[in-house]
């Protein structure tokens, strides 16, 4: 099961970090991994670098794509995909800031839904794995 954390970045960060975004992963993995006594300052700078989602329109978006799919269930804010057939397990939580999307697969199927929003940023902290949304939709 991989855990991702998806992340608008505000543009000025993301025009910095398109071509090389292995410094805006450590900011964002500094600041995930920071000691409480800090957290102040981890917050400052997260607001610094991540934009507000839009997370009632993704919510609603995403809801309106799935309702009739049997594989879909959702509570509040949490998205589940529980495809039997694509051996996919996907549970997306939509909060302000950022998204978590905990999946059994690389390419869940709620990252087609978010292909729409500019400067995307997913990291698995645990993996070490970051990408841009849009990089890892071209490759398919």
């Amino acid at each position: 099961m991989r855990t991702f954390y998806i992340f608008k970045i505000k543009d000025e960060y993301a025009r910095l970090t398109k071509n090389n975004p292995y410094h805006l992963f450590q900011m964002l993995s500094y600041i995930y991994n920071i000691d409480r006594g800090e957290i102040h300052r981890g917050a400052d700078l997260f607001y610094q670098i991540v934009e507000r989602l839009k997370s009632k329109e993704i919510d609603i978006q995403v809801f309106k794509k799935y309702q009739d799919n049997f594989f879909y269930t959702k509570f509040k804010n949490i998205h589940q995909v529980n495809n039997i057939y694509k051996k996919e397990e996907s549970k997306l939580i939509v909060h302000k800031h950022f998204l978590l999307l905990k999946s059994t697969v690389i390419r869940p199927a709620f990252l087609n839904d978010l292909k729409e929003y500019e400067n995307i940023f997913l990291c698995d902290f645990e993996n070490k794995d970051y990408f841009w949304l849009e990089r890892l939709l071209e490759k398919t």
